[in-house]
């Protein structure tokens, strides 16, 4: 079940109209930004990542917020645009990445470490009439050291392998986990740092259903310098991205059809409003994990 805050029968509702249900949320009680939250939960909490069951729900839940009395423990702390994914006409790619879409992108650090930034990207595609479609991307959950613009590398689905031992071991709850999802082997996503995108590939953004799936094997979210800050600014990365105008191309999309195959540049995401952080984004706002293995 989600927090519950969500009017009846919202799934069933237009892209644009969960646009500004979820919005009005977002920016209703925006933090000052001479104020801003750092606390993170504490050892104890941070341990339920190593339960499979707890980290099963990430792909499980289809709600656009958090079940109730879930924590969010990692990338605690972020800030929230309106975004347009526009996808050009050389895609040859089906669902979100041949209609585009309309969302948010929730921007964040894996951890308040700022000697070690290991910043991500959360994006929601909204759907006419059905659930929302969401992805995650990252440069690497090891973090980038002390460089501290958010905007220095690449975010992709497909995430380099930990090599920190806390991470390793993080992971391998995470497997499990995916070993949980129903179905065989080779409907589930092949691991922790493989973000599949079928599901994605799967629907339009007015609600159609694909009957031949093409799905990119690889995204990659290549950043506009233009949107980045130096990299030895010590400034709470919330501040930064407050500082994004409405109407920035944040990143250029680009996709591989196979592990092997040539990237390709599909189209450009936007922001269609200015970034927020607030408290609603912070613990409720929800972003499912693809549950579908890739397929060629």
């Amino acid at each position: 079940m989600s927090a519950a805050l969500l009017p009846a029968g919202y799934q069933s509702l237009s892209a644009i109209r969960k646009q500004d249900i979820l919005w009005s949320k977002i920016s209703a009680s925006p933090y000052r930004m001479t104020n801003l939250p750092t606390a993170v939960p504490g050892f104890f909490a941070m341990a339920h990542l190593l339960q499979p069951n707890f980290d099963k729900v990430s792909f499980t839940e289809a709600s656009d917020e958090m079940p109730d009395g879930r924590t969010k423990l990692i990338h605690v702390h972020g800030s929230t645009a309106k975004v347009e994914l526009i996808i050009f006409n050389n895609s040859t790619y089906t669902g979100i990445f041949k209609s585009g879409g309309i969302g948010f992108a929730r921007l964040s650090l894996a951890k308040e470490d700022y000697e070690n930034f290991s910043p991500g990207m959360a994006l929601k595609i909204l759907i006419d009439g059905q659930r929302s479609q969401n992805l995650q991307v990252m440069w690497s959950v090891d973090g980038q050291g002390t460089n501290k613009n958010f905007f220095h590398n690449r975010f992709s689905n497909i995430i380099p392998p930990p090599t920190s031992f806390a991470l390793k071991v993080l992971g391998k709850a995470f497997d499990k986990a995916i070993d949980r999802l129903p179905g065989s082997s080779q409907d589930r996503p092949e691991g922790k740092n493989n973000l599949p995108l079928y599901e994605q590939a799967s629907v339009t953004r007015d609600g159609q259903s694909v009957d031949r799936v093409v799905a990119p094997y690889q995204v990659d979210f290549i950043p506009n310098p233009a949107a980045g800050w130096d990299p030895a600014n010590t400034q709470d990365v919330r501040v930064n991205l407050n500082a994004i105008p409405q109407g920035t191309v944040l990143y250029t999309v680009a996709a591989k059809r196979s592990p092997t195959a040539t990237e390709e540049v599909i189209g450009q995401l936007v922001t269609t409003s200015d970034f927020v952080a607030s408290d609603y984004e912070d613990r409720i706002l929800f972003f499912q994990h693809a549950a579908k293995r890739w397929r060629l």
